[in-house]
C-alpha cells in the first residue's frame, strides 16, 4: 500500500482496570503505526485511569478523555468520533483485543473498495468462557455475513463493533450513534443506517478476541428480543425475530457451539492459507 492514510482508534473504557493493559498492547503493537489512539473513559471508579496515564508516558499517539458517567456505549464513542482526526475510525472496547496485522490488513481492504462505508471481520470469545458455555461465540457465522443493508436486517447484527473500520467521513455524516437511553442495540442501528450509503466489506478472518466476564455480560434473553423490537418500532424496520439456541437447553446449546467452532476452524484455516500466500510473495521478491 503506497499511502497510510491516520486511523483513529477510538477505545471506550469503564472500570477496565484489570483488562485495558492488554488492550492498549494489541493496539501499539499493530504492524500498522500511522495511528492515533483516542481513550475515553466513562467515569469509571477503579484505577483504570491510572493504568491509562502511564500508558501515555509510553506511547505519545495516546490522548485520555474522562467524562461524566453516562452509562451507554453510544455516548463514549461518539465523544471520541467527535475527536477523531483521522481518514477512518476503529473502535475496540476496553477489554478486548486484536491480533497485531488488524488494522493494516483490513485498511489495504478497504482502500481497494471504495464504495465500502466500513469493513468488518470476525471475533471469538475467550475469558470467562469455553466450548461448553451458553456464551461461546464466533461470529458473525461466516454463511450469516452481510455486505448490503438489506442483507445485514435480514441476517441480523452480524458486524461486532471491536472489529470495525469505518470511513471518518461518513460515520459523522449521519451523526454517529444514536444516544437514546432507551435503545440497547445502537450499534445494529448505526451499521443500518450506514447501510444507506454504501455497502459493507467483510473480511472472513478472526481479528479480534471479545472478552467475556461476569462484570460485563446480560444473560437476559428475553431483554435482547425487546431491544430489538424496540429498534425495528422506532425506526420502522422490518427485522425478523431471532432464535437464542443457546438458552434452550444444553443439547441444542451443545449443537450451537458445535458450529461456532466449526466456524472458527475454517476462519483459522483462512487465515493459515494468508500466511503460506503471503510468504509464498515475499519469497519471489527476494
Amino acid at each position: 500500500m503506497l499511502s497510510k492514510p491516520l486511523v483513529s482508534v477510538v477505545i471506550t473504557t469503564f472500570n477496565c482496570e484489570s483488562f485495558i493493559k492488554q488492550t492498549l498492547n494489541s493496539v501499539i503493537n499493530q504492524t500498522y503505526k500511522n495511528l492515533e489512539i483516542i481513550v475515553v473513559d466513562d467515569g469509571s471508579t477503579d484505577n483504570t485511569k491510572d493504568v491509562i496515564s502511564k500508558y501515555q508516558h509510553i506511547d505519545k499517539r495516546i490522548s485520555f478523555y474522562i467524562i461524566e458517567h453516562a452509562g451507554r456505549p453510544s455516548v463514549t464513542r461518539n465523544y471520541g468520533i467527535l475527536k477523531a482526526k483521522g481518514e477512518f475510525i476503529a473502535f475496540l472496547d476496553g477489554d478486548d483485543i486484536w491480533i497485531t496485522n488488524k488494522i493494516e490488513t483490513q485498511i489495504n481492504k478497504l482502500i481497494e473498495s471504495p464504495g465500502s462505508v466500513l469493513i468488518y471481520s470476525m471475533s471469538v470469545t475467550f475469558g470467562d468462557v469455553n466450548i461448553f458455555s451458553p456464551f461461546f461465540e464466533v461470529l458473525p457465522l461466516i454463511n450469516r455475513s452481510s455486505l448490503t443493508r438489506e442483507e445485514l436486517i435480514k441476517n441480523g447484527n452480524c458486524i461486532p463493533t471491536s472489529t470495525v473500520i469505518v470511513r471518518s467521513e461518513i460515520i459523522k455524516s449521519v451523526e454517529g450513534f444514536d444516544e437514546d437511553p432507551q435503545l440497547k442495540v445502537e450499534d445494529y442501528d448505526l451499521w443500518i443506517r450506514l447501510g444507506k450509503l454504501g455497502t459493507f466489506c467483510f473480511l472472513p478472518r478472526i481479528q479480534t478476541y471479545y472478552r467475556v466476564h461476569k462484570n460485563q455480560f446480560s444473560g437476559n434473553w428475553e431483554v435482547k428480543q425487546n431491544n430489538i423490537k424496540y429498534l425495528a418500532e422506532k425506526n420502522n424496520y422490518n427485522i425478523p425475530p431471532y432464535n437464542y439456541y443457546r438458552n434452550k437447553g444444553f443439547f441444542l446449546m451443545m449443537i450451537r457451539n458445535i458450529i461456532h467452532l466449526l466456524n472458527y476452524l475454517v476462519a483459522g484455516l483462512g487465515s493459515v492459507y494468508d500466511n503460506i500466500k503471503n510468504n509464498f510473495i515475499k519469497s519471489k521478491i527476494v
